[in-house]
């Protein structure tokens, strides 16, 4: 391929992009006028780090088609699937096309392309269902070998004596393999129980993890099936089979342009493949990321040496533009972060925008001044702003985004999400929940929320007992059945699985025509929500069967309390939930301790709200709650406040945005002193999402401003 020519080299002046109202600062013309062959962009939230690099792929683009380099391919790789959409929004804005040249993927639809390019068979398994049945036969199989072994002294047995926590499987592998944990353990020398303690990682789902490894990709290293993360996850593993210098022959001389949106996600593993793409002889690199966002677990961040990280895999001389520029919000915003996280936001001039500090002495206290921010932005705020754009002719807040405007609301923990939806529901706001579901429809809520009915329920054991009581919706009854299958020790049965298979290190998927499909859950609560009778049966037996015996574990016990104990905790709803029963549930659920300490911090926060209120009446405040905002969806109103994770709001900005719960020990939260910069980048994160106004609700008592984090 003929050495690339800079874009740098066509007129500067020039536009190679067709949106006429889109002009590059300052900054950004610095990177569009660079002749550098590799270069990263290190952008500030709102500073239009995608933007850049798109306009950077129009140059690009334009030089190419100059050259009359029919053959030029140019790639636009984003870490996640939301930050393809982004690019792909972005130059349709400023092409008006996505041209054929240009591939726009994620790191991981590359990788897949890749092998299906070597020929390989990529059978791709989404099922959760099915995932979760081959992960219970892997901790058979590993049950079973152990058993066998002379050697079985390492058994693990809180974590084998029962259904290993899927959801923790689940996130531990997709963390080795981004972290490319097995080239490190084999690099350390030690073994493996002293690796794990050594680097403080759970031996049993290490484990359990190379025996459902194993057993994934076969004795002769056929992988049966990738699921997310797979696929870049066996790229690395033939880049590892390679010298450190040799070249790999799917990603040589593939492209004329690579460039790299959200590298502040990226992981040991995608760089890995990020490193032989840049060292194939493709041309121009650039890539473009904001190291305070990196949030994910695994992920490099600009704190610890991460940005020295991933220079160290790029070409030398590779140069690092900073942008610092914003124009997401203006000048009080910016003097609110700066001191706060160190960094140096800079406003265009005449943007508009306000900061407004409160300052909360309770839980109740913040959750009411968001209720009357709320009333402020409904009422009268959306005029304000308005009137603003109206006379400084920016745009900035306009009519249309004023009027439609909602308040949304960044939360660091899910936890605090229960106190504020009872609030809003009760003074009628048409709330709505991204990346977080309704309180009531988290599994160990709606547990708690089942049992309070099932329990209220006997009460009145009688043939016409279920007549005129007030019901859970279907959804809150689904939620609870996932929550009994997932605290309560009631795994599927696996008895129906071919053991010899298992043995051989093979998976049974001669069973999964029979296996049950993921709506199950919604069918047996379509059956129960109508009868608490029922569902106190499911409770107490596990199954409906007349002849089902009894059970044992904390719920059906719960079921069988004494008639004074029952009519002690019926009458207060936030007692009920400190129950020693109630409590033991999390106790012996076969989760990881954070996600035990989360759902008591659940059920903390949801007996606050409910203490001394009766059962009877605490469920149908909550059903009324719950119709409501069903039947406001339904009818199309609008929703005018809308609860968000710092996950969920990452990589987007709204016009009004409040952060509450600022302090310290909580947002940020507390962290081992290697991770606090996550916490640190959280905050930073959700205070850089608004437009026009940024409210933080920070505790009095214990204060974070003015900083620094």
């Amino acid at each position: 391929m003929p050495a690339p020519r800079s874009p740098a080299s066509a007129s500067p002046a020039a536009r190679s992009w067709a949106h006429t109202r889109i002009t590059a600062t300052a900054e950004q013309r610095r990177v569009l006028d660079s002749q550098a062959t590799a270069s990263i962009i290190s952008a500030l939230a709102g500073t239009g780090k995608t933007t850049t690099l798109c306009m950077k792929a129009c140059n690009l683009l334009a030089t190419l088609g100059d050259q009359k380099n029919a053959a030029a391919r140019i790639l636009v790789l984003a870490y996640s699937r939301a930050g393809v959409t982004a690019i792909r929004d972005r130059m349709l804005q400023l092409h008006g096309a996505v041209p054929r040249s240009l591939e726009i993927l994620t790191m991981e639809q590359l990788c897949e392309q890749l092998l299906r390019e070597q020929g390989d068979p990529v059978e791709m398994l989404d099922d959760p269902v099915r995932r979760r049945f081959l992960i219970l036969q892997a901790q058979q199989a590993l049950r079973q070998e152990l058993e066998r072994s002379a050697g079985s002294d390492g058994l693990d047995d809180e974590l084998f004596s029962h259904s290993v926590d899927v959801d923790a499987f689940l996130a531990f592998e997709a963390l080795a393999k981004k972290k490319l944990l097995d080239q490190e353990a084999q690099a350390s020398g030690l073994s493996l129980r002293a690796f794990c303690e050594d680097r403080d990682i759970d031996h049993a789902l290490y484990r359990l993890y190379g025996q459902y490894e194993r057993m994934r990709v076969g004795m002769n290293h056929e992988p049966r099936f990738y699921a997310e993360g797979d696929c870049t996850f066996e790229l690395c593993r033939q880049l590892g089979e390679l010298d450190w210098d040799q070249p790999f022959e799917g990603l040589q001389g593939r492209y004329s342009a690579v460039l790299f949106d959200e590298l502040h996600d990226l992981d040991e593993g995608a760089l890995t493949v990020l490193r032989a793409l840049v060292r194939g002889d493709n041309g121009f690199f650039v890539g473009a990321g904001d190291f305070n966002q990196h949030i994910h677990e695994g992920s490099f961040s600009v704190f610890g040496g991460g940005m020295q990280h991933i220079l160290a895999c790029l070409p030398a001389g590779t140069e690092v533009f900073n942008i610092h520029t914003t124009r997401r919000f203006g000048a009080d915003i910016c003097a609110a972060l700066n001191p706060l996280f160190g960094v140096e936001f800079a406003p265009v001039a005449g943007s508009s925008d306000a900061f407004l500090h409160l300052a909360y002495d309770s839980d109740e206290h913040c959750a009411q001044q968001l209720v009357e921010l709320h009333a402020q932005i409904v009422n009268g705020w959306g005029a304000l702003q308005e009137q603003k754009g109206q006379a400084g002719g920016q745009g900035q807040a306009g009519p249309k985004s004023a009027q439609h405007s909602s308040l949304n609301v960044v939360l660091r923990n899910p936890q605090d999400s229960i106190l504020l939806e009872w609030v809003f529901g009760h003074e009628g706001v048409h709330y709505g929940t991204q990346g977080l579901s309704p309180f009531y429809l988290r599994r160990e809520v709606a547990l708690a929320l089942a049992l309070m009915w099932a329990l209220h329920g006997s009460e009145g054991d009688h043939p016409h007992a279920d007549a005129g009581e007030r019901h859970l919706t279907p959804g809150i009854v689904g939620a609870a059945i996932e929550g009994l299958l997932h605290y309560g020790r009631r795994a599927p049965r696996t008895d129906a699985v071919d053991t010899d298979l298992l043995a051989q290190g093979q998976f049974d998927t001669a069973v999964w025509a029979g296996l049950p499909g993921a709506d199950e859950g919604q069918k047996l609560a379509a059956t129960l929500h109508s009868s608490s009778a029922r569902m106190r049966r499911f409770i107490a037996h596990g199954a409906l069967a007349p002849t089902a015996p009894e059970l044992t574990d904390a719920c059906a016990r719960i079921m069988a309390l004494e008639p004074t104990d029952k009519a002690a905790v019926l009458a207060d709803a936030g007692a009920f939930c400190q129950h020693p029963l109630v409590q033991r549930i999390f106790a012996d659920a076969p989760i990881q301790d954070r996600e035990r300490r989360a759902c008591l911090a659940s059920l903390e926060s949801l007996g606050r709200l409910a203490r001394q209120i009766p059962v009877a009446e605490f469920l149908g405040r909550l059903t009324l709650i719950a119709t409501a905002s069903i039947a406001m969806h339904e009818q199309g109103e609008p929703v005018s406040l809308r609860l968000l994770t710092v996950e969920a709001c990452k990589g987007r900005e709204f016009t009004f945005v409040a952060v509450p719960f600022v302090e310290r020990g909580r947002f940020p939260g507390p962290a081992p002193q290697q991770e606090a910069y996550r916490e640190r980048n959280m905050l930073y994160v959700a205070t850089t999402r608004a437009r026009a106004a940024l409210w933080v609700l920070e505790s009095a008592a214990k204060p974070v401003l003015p900083g620094p984090v």
